[in-house]
């Protein structure tokens, strides 16, 4: 992993971004309400850093993602390059931002044109850019070699290729153009669990050799846990939880990431045998209709476990630090009772039964 500097400024800074979506009903489908899919969302990523991105399906997550790289148009909020305010540019101005942003998505066949070689598709972006004039066929070659693959491939088409290699296209891809920040949209997710360690792996080397920052966005906690530096937890459209890798998984306070973190996999039988489950009632809410106060309090152990309280159902809880010192290394949770005794028992059961000997 990359050194990092607390005093260092954030390559990419995301403040009170919110993203919805009309709800049309009626014959002239004018919006009858707004689901908000990102509500008030809050992010620094650092050059040569990894930000985990996790929650639920439904959570926000990869709209975040979206956004940020403008296929999705935030209604609200901010979204600095290097200080450069990104929402304020449009049209041409955005191409030196592409640049310095790119994507790598799920599924690495639909993103992949069928009608394209990989050498085409490969090339695009540097034409598109102006880069490598007269020598971009070696500059396709150095590409596949970078991310595993034979040179010869670029004369083959997508679906010649296996789910892990098309997911290595994209990832070459997204560095043909020299990117600081790749926002990585679930990438193994669509893979198997042995060529999930692999894309991971080079990930990881990838960032060591080119100091890239990566805004990793996954449902995974056990893959985040390899990579991420830093972890954010997100529920209904909202951060509820995050901190460094090791404050979140070996002391979580807010009780969704327990809940989250009880269900990641032990490869220990008789560890994952007697380890204590958080389980949650019912489903997420509609982002169309959420909660009043906290947003996780239709769902919170926490919240029975201590007889209902008020607030919980009346006031919404800010993210709030825990530990002191820079917000890059403080740990922030939005709950009541983050330092109630009887839910710090509960997370540690949790974070204990998750060994030791599993390698991050």
């Amino acid at each position: 992993m990359t050194e990092q500097h607390a005093d260092e400024a954030a390559v990419l800074e995301v403040r009170d971004l919110e993203v919805r979506f009309p709800v049309r009903r009626g014959l002239l489908g004018r919006p009858a309400s707004w689901v908000y899919a990102v509500n008030d969302v809050s992010l620094d990523l650092y050059r040569g850093e990894t930000l985990g991105l996790v929650g639920e399906s439904g959570s926000g997550k990869s709209t975040v993602g979206r956004a940020i790289v403008r296929v999705n148009q935030p209604s609200k909020g901010a979204i600095r390059l290097d200080g450069q305010d990104l929402l304020a540019l449009h049209g041409t101005r955005l191409r030196p931002f592409r640049r310095r942003v790119q994507m790598v998505f799920q599924d690495p066949y639909a993103s992949l044109d069928p009608r394209q070689s990989v050498g085409q598709a490969l090339a695009e972006p540097l034409r598109v850019h102006g880069l490598a004039a007269g020598r971009r066929a070696a500059r396709v070659a150095e590409l596949l070699e970078l991310v595993g693959l034979d040179p010869s491939f670029a004369a083959r088409y997508p679906h010649q290729f296996s789910g892990g290699q098309r997911q290595r296209i994209g990832i070459a891809r997204a560095l043909a153009v020299e990117p600081d920040v790749i926002v990585c949209d679930e990438p193994v997710s669509a893979l198997d669990v042995s060529i999930q360690a692999q894309v991971v792996n080079l990930l990881a080397g990838l960032q060591r050799q080119l100091g890239i920052a990566y805004l990793f966005i996954a449902h995974d906690l056990a893959v985040v846990r390899h990579l991420a530096h830093r972890v954010a937890v997100m529920y209904l459209g909202s951060i509820v939880e995050t901190g460094p890798s090791e404050a979140v998984y070996g002391d979580p306070r807010h009780p969704y990431t327990t809940a989250l973190l009880s269900a990641v996999p032990v490869p220990d039988a008789v560890v994952e045998k007697t380890r204590r489950r958080t389980i949650l009632r019912g489903d997420i809410p509609s982002p169309e209709n959420p909660p009043t106060g906290c947003l996780f309090h239709t769902r919170c152990p926490l919240r029975d476990m201590l007889g209902s309280p008020e607030v919980c159902s009346t006031k919404r809880p800010p993210l709030q630090a825990l530990t002191p010192g820079h917000h890059r290394t403080a740990h922030h949770v939005a709950c009541h009772f983050a330092d109630d005794p009887r839910a710090r028992r509960t997370a540690a059961d949790v974070a204990g039964s998750l060994t030791a000997d599993q390698p991050r």
